[in-house]
């Protein structure tokens, strides 16, 4: 290779993890779980994402939740070991976690129901929002890894022409 086609190629190579880490960064942004949503007539919530969440605006809420599937049957829940907090979206409204999911419920619609000591209580549903989910750490160590090997390679390839070109010249 002359020592252009080495600058041309590191600087293609740049180009290319620059766009490949974009588009990783991209699929991270756009699988994040939307904001809770109360449920609709009879409890019903349709889910985008693998999981269900259930949470309040209210801290400490000691709720009785049910979830059934699309079909009936029902979802197995859990109460979170510690306490979570999702930010909504748009609102920046704040929702703790009262209840997830135990297996991956595949999207559908879903019924919940909540009681506190006898009282329906305001709650909302939305996507499972576990921490996993929403950083997607194989999908950042991709962008990352690309990126920075193709930086990588590029810089030394752009390196390796301008020495030789200080050599050329002495």
């Amino acid at each position: 290779m002359t020592p252009r086609s080495l600058s041309r190629f590191g600087g293609a190579l740049l180009v290319v993890g620059l766009v490949a880490s974009a588009f990783f960064v991209l699929q991270l942004v756009s699988d994040q779980p939307r904001e809770p949503a109360p449920p609709g007539n009879g409890g019903v919530v349709q889910l985008r994402h693998d999981g269900l969440t259930i949470s309040t605006t209210a801290v400490r809420q000691d709720a009785d939740c049910s979830a059934n599937d699309a079909t009936g049957a029902d979802i197995p829940l859990e109460v979170p070991s510690r306490p979570e907090l999702i930010t909504g979206g748009t609102t920046k409204r704040k929702y703790h976690v009262i209840a997830h999911s135990v297996v991956a419920v595949p999207p559908q619609a879903v019924t919940v129901t909540c009681t506190n000591a006898g009282d329906t209580i305001a709650y909302f549903v939305g996507d499972r929002a576990a921490r996993a989910a929403i950083f997607r750490l194989p999908l950042l160590v991709q962008a990352a890894g690309l990126f920075g090997v193709g930086t990588l390679i590029a810089v030394t390839l752009i390196a390796v022409e301008l020495i030789r070109r200080r050599r050329a010249r002495s």
